[in-house]
């Protein structure tokens, strides 16, 4: 049997090799393998998943707790507890994700699924593997109606609001902080919330960060979010091309990891941008989502109070230049603070974005119950009696206006002490207010 000859290259790059050598005649080091082209490096994974990916299930059996389209709930049951089938904010409610997807992540998933050998594997992968390897891995608590109902109240309006089908998992982790992810697929996704982050936020400013990761599920990231966490670790961090060094960066290995990780990356920076979208939507207020985005950056709501906002944003405005975009591009799977907050204002005015966002505004104005009435000032009873003191064991006592009533003086006996005092009215109407003079026994 014929054998195929593998090429030798240097790992250090250094160009084209004699045939036959064994070490670099540049630098002296041992030859390697070169390495496959990408594509058929995503085939190779592909073929490594595909043993471990169960087949789809055929059909989905309908749930008998509501079945399957809320018919069998009470009008006031919003979420299925069988199935996790979510009840539309009003009947006949619906919000297309085109309302907050932001064109350039659009784009950038088109660009990922190009890639035809993974995206092969991509829902099968998520959903049989991705999603429980993934959900392992948080030691978080499961948020719902009797654990954590406040926040759980407000991360079902967010997913009510940016229209989901279905109701995501939603967990909160200690050992996350400030992180959130979303992963799943389409049909099944969940939430992680670190716990910095429920103790920094309340109100719409909570809203506003369930309803950024509602988006994300709206517009079909969490799939890709899975699969890039699966294939690839955590990008939550600044991680890339440039990571560990330039001269890491020019070694054959990291320039092939990086032709798959570059578009993840870009990806995942226009993914935010679209959360930061559906966030704006839900909240309809510029200056909480700039706040609230702002004080993610520091990772501290209490700090942000005491920074100047008009200084930093001038900071930063003065350091965006070519290389802040560079080490944008290279090392980080989130965009830069100033850039967001730039293109936030920017969705705050467009029209068609707004128009969504007050649309919602109103009709959770007519979903809000009345206010409370504001309790009447209680009426006081007629007087029928007075309070009188014991002057001398100042124990008190109350004397009946009808003992009183037409008479000069009363003698009153403190049933505490015994001691007799003799009450007399100031004047001849009722009710009549006494004074008392002790009269010992």
């Amino acid at each position: 049997m014929a054998t195929i000859a593998t090429a030798l290259v240097c790992p250090q790059g250094h160009g084209p090799q004699s045939p036959g050598t064994r070490f670099c005649t540049f630098c002296g080091v041992q030859l390697v393998a070169a390495m496959p082209p990408v594509q058929p490096l995503a085939a190779a994974a592909a073929k490594l998943l595909a043993p471990v990916i169960a087949h789809p299930i055929q059909g989905k059996p309908v749930c008998k707790v509501c079945g399957g389209n809320g018919d069998l709930l009470g009008s006031a049951d919003i979420v299925c507890t069988g199935c996790a089938w979510l009840r539309p904010l009003v009947p006949g409610y619906t919000l297309d994700r085109s309302a907050f997807l932001w064109a350039q992540d659009g784009q950038a998933m088109n660009r990922l699924q190009q890639i035809s050998a993974l995206n092969s594997v991509v829902h099968s992968a998520s959903d049989k593997v991705g999603r429980p390897w993934i959900e392992s891995t948080f030691n978080g608590i499961r948020m719902g109606p009797r654990q954590l109902p406040d926040v759980w109240k407000q991360a079902v309006l967010a997913a009510r609001i940016l229209g989901l089908p279905s109701m995501p998992d939603v967990y909160v982790a200690g050992d996350q902080l400030w992180n959130t992810y979303t992963f799943g697929t389409d049909n099944s996704a969940f939430i992680v919330l670190g716990s910095a982050i429920l103790n920094n936020f309340t109100g719409d400013e909570m809203l506003f960060v369930l309803a950024r990761e509602m988006g994300h599920c709206r517009a079909g990231h969490a799939l890709w979010k899975t699969i890039t966490r699966f294939l690839n670790g955590d990008s939550s961090q600044h991680s890339g091309l440039l990571s560990n060094g330039l001269l890491n960066a020019i070694h054959p290995m990291k320039l092939l990891e990086g032709a798959v990780e570059m578009p993840l990356m870009a990806w995942s920076r226009q993914s935010e941008i679209t959360a930061d979208r559906a966030g704006l939507l839900a909240v309809d207020d510029e200056a909480l989502a700039r706040r609230v985005l702002l004080a993610w950056s520091i990772k501290s709501a209490r700090l942000l109070k005491q920074v100047n906002i008009e200084e930093w944003m001038k900071q930063e405005e003065e350091s965006d230049d070519k290389m802040t975009r560079f080490s944008e591009m290279a090392t980080s799977s989130s965009m830069y603070t100033t850039r967001r907050l730039r293109l936030l204002s920017g969705a705050a005015r467009e029209p068609e974005l707004m128009r969504h966002s007050q649309t919602v505004r109103s009709i959770l104005k007519e979903l809000a119950p009345p206010p409370k009435p504001k309790p009447a000032a209680p009426v006081a009873a007629p007087a029928d009696s007075i309070r009188v003191v014991c002057d001398k064991c100042q124990a008190p006592m109350r004397i009946p206006f009808a003992v009183l009533r037409g008479k000069p003086s009363l003698n009153v006996r403190c049933p505490k002490c015994h001691n007799v005092m003799t009450l007399r009215p100031k004047s001849a109407s009722p009710p009549p207010p006494v004074t008392a003079r002790n009269q010992a026994i």
